[in-house]
C-alpha cells in the first residue's frame, strides 16, 4: 500500500454473456441486485451489479466499452515519412528547424498548428533516426593524385621492412581548425 491510503479490492471484470445474464435477471425475472450476483457468478458485488444495470439503464448498452484513453495519434504515416525525408535531404537539420517546416506547411502537414520537439524526436526513433557525429571528407583526399602517393608511401614503408634494419617512424602533424565553426552533429 502507497501513501498510507485505503486498500481496494481488485477491480472485476465481468464478460459481456455475464453481463446480459445479469441484466436479464434483474429486469426480466424481478431478482434483488444481490441474488442476481450470486446466481451468476458466486463472488460477484451487489455494487458491480448496480453498477451493470445502472449502465443499461442510461445507455441501453450491455458490452463493455474498449479501453480508450488519451489523445489519438498526431502525424499520419505520410507525415511521419515525410519528416523522415526532411532528415535525409539534409542531415545537419536541427530540430526547430523541423517544428518550423511542419507549422509552415500547409499542405502535408495541414492538421497541424504546433507539435512538440518530443513528438519529432519520438518520431525519428520510431524510424530510426539517430543523432550521429558529422565530418566532411574533402574531394582531394580520393584523387587519383593522392591515391598514387599513399601507395607510394606504403610501398617505402615496405622496403624499410624489408631490410630488416632499426628504424623509427616519426608522424607528424600540424593541422590547426576550429571546431566550433560547423555542426559537430548530425542526423543519420
Amino acid at each position: 500500500m502507497r501513501g498510507g491510503g485505503i486498500l481496494r479490492a481488485a477491480r472485476t471484470v465481468v464478460s459481456d454473456e455475464i453481463r446480459a445474464t445479469i441484466i436479464d435477471h434483474v429486469i426480466n425475472h424481478g431478482l434483488s441486485l444481490k441474488e442476481a450476483g450470486e446466481r451468476v457468478q458466486p463472488n460477484l458485488r451487489r455494487s458491480t451489479v448496480a453498477s451493470i444495470i445502472r449502465i443499461f439503464q442510461q445507455t441501453n448498452r450491455m458490452q463493455r466499452l474498449p479501453p480508450s484513453g488519451g489523445r489519438g495519434k498526431l502525424l499520419s504515416n505520410d507525415q511521419e515519412l515525410a519528416i523522415v525525408e526532411m532528415v535525409v535531404a539534409n542531415n545537419a537539420i536541427k530540430l526547430h528547424e523541423i517544428q518550423t517546416r511542419i507549422v509552415a506547411d500547409h499542405e502535408i502537414f495541414d492538421n497541424i498548428d504546433s507539435i512538440s520537439l518530443t513528438t519529432i524526436t519520438r518520431t525519428l526513433s520510431k524510424h530510426r533516426v539517430r543523432m550521429k557525429q558529422l565530418y566532411t571528407v574533402p574531394f582531394e583526399r580520393n584523387s587519383e593524385r593522392v591515391k598514387e602517393l599513399r601507395r607510394q608511401y606504403v610501398q617505402r614503408v615496405m622496403e624499410l621492412e624489408a631490410n630488416q634494419a632499426p628504424h623509427e617512424f616519426i608522424y607528424i602533424d600540424e593541422a590547426g581548425f576550429n571546431l566550433a565553426k560547423r555542426r559537430r552533429r548530425g542526423r543519420n
